[in-house]
Formats: C-alpha cells, structure tokens, sequence
C-alpha cells in the first residue's frame, strides 16, 4: 500500500534543515546528535530491478535498490533511506564498496572524490507503517521525507529518499 498523504506538524529548525540539504546527512546527524553515525543495511537487490523512470536507465541496465538505516552509536532518532542507483554508471571500486559494505553513500562518494549535483526534487510528510516499523514508531506517525536526484558529470547516477519521524530531532 502506497504512503498517504497528511497534514504537516511544523518542522523545527533542525528538521527543516534535513528535508533542504544538498549535503551529507550523516554529518549534519552526527553534528546534532554529538555522536557518531552507524549505517546498517536492511535491504540490497542488484538486479533488474522496478527503477523510477525518472533514473532514465534501460530495462537491462542493472539497478542497485537498497534501503538504509542511519542510527546514532548507542541509539536515538533514525533516518531510514532508500536508494535506486544505476550501477554501471559508478566506478568498479565504488560498486565493490555499495555492495560489501554498510558505509552511507555520502562518505563513499567523499572517500572517492567523486564531484556531484545534488538536487532535492520532492518533499512531503506521509504516513507509511512499513518506514514507521524501521524507525521504532508508532504506525500513525507524520514523516517528514525528502528525495533528491545525484548527477555526476551531465548523468543522473540514482534517486535517494531519507524519512525520519516527525518527532525526531526535536
């Protein structure tokens, strides 16, 4: 069942510094929380994939899916992220690294020196139980959510979506 839409509780600085970012989030979390960030993997698929049509890519061009948990080290407010990206379209040490390890894409693409665009295209605040579930929430809870776009080098290299509750960061 697909997300719905609901009124927005007003988002507080720090929130509203989330949903406009075109940077890091794991710095900005690490930074508010004072601690750091640890990214876990819940879910990875390389493959032939359902991409948005958005990415551009043809139907045999493999997608990595992948869904995200950015948790603070001994617990607190979660990001939960879900990324497309059109594999081929990174280096062979980048897909290793995507792949094998739990790293946040940020700070791969950091490590790499890789220059991109980034470009927040969508921001909203929904209800969606199966996100609520990840980020230890009640299923009724507002989430705030943002998607943006990453391009490097005129290419669009995939479309990630970060949601955290509407009473995190408070």
């Amino acid at each position: 069942m697909p997300p719905s839409q609901v009124l927005s509780p007003e988002p507080t600085l720090f929130q509203q510094v989330l949903l406009a970012t075109d940077g890091t989030v794991t710095e900005l979390l690490q930074l508010h929380q004072a601690r750091p960030i640890k990214a876990h993997k819940v879910q990875q698929t390389l493959g032939q994939v359902a991409a948005p049509p958005a990415l551009g890519c043809q139907a045999e061009e493999p997608v990595l899916h992948r869904t995200v948990l950015l948790e603070p080290v001994g617990g607190g407010d979660r990001v939960f992220a879900e990324s497309y990206f059109v594999f081929a379209r990174f280096s062979a040490s980048l897909q290793r690294q995507l792949v094998e390890t739990e790293s946040p894409i940020g700070l791969l693409w950091r490590e790499e020196r890789l220059e991109m665009f980034r470009e927040v295209v969508r921001r909203g605040v929904e209800v969606s139980p199966a996100v609520a579930e990840h980020l230890g929430v009640p299923p009724d809870t507002p989430l705030f959510t943002r998607t943006y776009a990453i391009h490097h080098a005129g290419r669009l290299l995939g479309l990630i979506t970060e949601t955290f509750a509407s009473t995190a960061y408070r």
